[in-house]
């Protein structure tokens, strides 16, 4: 299933930390074991916009003990370029052929399904 992720959506500030946006998107909450048996650390990969610097974020956020918690940013850009770039970091991750996921047009057929410039009849229907 392709994702198409608006950035409309990412203006609202964490209440938590201001400097980022409350909306996060994830890409995969865990890697393969095959992954952890070459010795890469168990992590999550995420988008979220950093409020500050107006650019998003890919990063990558450690499950291991010792690393806990601990975050990464892996790429930082436009809303397209973290895409591409979490595209390619899942196809190495899960070995995967799918469909890349990729920014909202705010127009069919490339328009993501929250996209604050839907109409609101349109997302009764397809919700």
């Amino acid at each position: 299933m392709v994702l198409i992720v608006c950035e409309l959506r990412f203006d609202r500030p964490d209440p938590n930390n201001p400097r980022y946006s409350l909306l996060e998107v994830d890409f995969y909450g865990n890697i393969p074991y095959a992954k952890l048996a070459e010795g890469m650390m168990p992590h999550r990969l995420s988008l979220r916009k950093n409020l500050e610097k107006g650019k998003f974020e890919v990063y990558r956020r450690y499950f291991l003990a010792g690393a806990l918690g601990k975050e990464e940013v892996a790429f930082e850009g436009s809303l397209k370029e973290a895409l591409a770039f979490a595209n390619r970091e899942v196809r190495f991750i899960w070995n995967s052929n799918r469909d890349p996921d990729r920014p909202c047009k705010h127009e069919e057929p490339d328009m993501a399904l929250d996209c604050p410039l839907r109409s609101k009849s349109e997302k009764a229907m397809r919700w």
